[in-house]
């Protein structure tokens, strides 16, 4: 069981039932007041960040705080829980956005809730990763990029259309990185079979292409992908633009 960094403006009645019902639950906690040296000091041995957000207008520094939180949600995938009153998670979600927040609890605590709650957000088949599903018929390219990404993303490799029509049927995928230039089912007829099926049609494609010309990068524009990536691309450059998509998409959430 993962270990909980449980920050709290002060020590009261409240906070310290949730810390007794959560260590009782058999949960390692790290109590520490609002501030971005203690959340620093234990991001790292925390797979989850447990806020009660009572009296968050008095805390100082506050907007620091937040804004730490957010990159350390958007940047680093971790989990924040709040609890406190919903007056006060609308503050906090000016800074952090709603989709960053793994759980919201309004008081009156529920400590049977919050126990499964715990247990669930940070349970090993819980994932925050983002999804990719990466389709190519170049078994060596595929091996590639998913060493690079698989240590930021959950990734899945497909070498045909069919391949990855199935998976995406059947499992949660956040974007697909699809070859352009596919032989027999190409990569635009791949979009169009994802457009034409309701339950995947949602799912952001972002074209892989090995032309770097005008009228090659017209033609992947003009289906309107999420964008486009030149398969000379490094691995630092790709990782940088995985994470602005996925923080661009967050934001507009």
């Amino acid at each position: 069981m993962d270990s909980i960094l449980f920050i709290r403006r002060e020590n009261n009645f409240m906070t310290g039932a949730i810390v007794n019902g959560l260590k009782k639950a058999g949960f390692e906690l790290y109590e520490e007041p609002v501030s971005v040296n203690s959340i620093q000091q234990y991001k790292d041995e925390s797979s989850l960040i447990l806020f009660y957000t009572d009296g968050i207008e008095v805390i100082e520094d506050i907007s620091s705080v937040l804004v730490y939180l957010k990159d350390l949600c958007i940047e680093e995938n971790k989990l924040l829980y709040l609890i406190g009153d919903p007056n006060e998670f609308s503050v906090i979600c000016k800074t952090v956005p709603k989709a960053s927040l793994c759980d919201t609890m309004a008081r009156p605590l529920d400590m049977a809730k919050l126990v499964n709650d715990m247990n669930k957000y940070t349970s090993d088949t819980f994932s925050q990763k983002k999804s990719i599903l990466v389709v190519d018929d170049d078994p060596t390219y595929l091996k590639i990029i998913r060493e690079w990404l698989k240590n930021d993303y959950s990734v899945t490799i497909a070498s045909s259309a069919m391949q990855a029509i199935m998976y995406m049927s059947n499992n949660p995928v956040d974007l697909v990185l699809l070859d352009y230039e596919m032989p027999v089912t190409t990569g635009p007829k791949v979009f169009e079979m994802m457009k034409s099926d309701p339950e995947i049609s949602g799912i952001p494609v972002m074209f892989l292409t090995g032309k770097n010309d005008k009228d090659s990068i017209m033609k992947v524009m003009f289906l309107k992908p999420a964008g486009y990536l030149l398969k000379t691309i490094n691995k630092e450059e790709l990782i940088k633009t995985l994470r602005s998509f996925f923080v661009n998409q967050k934001y507009k959430k």
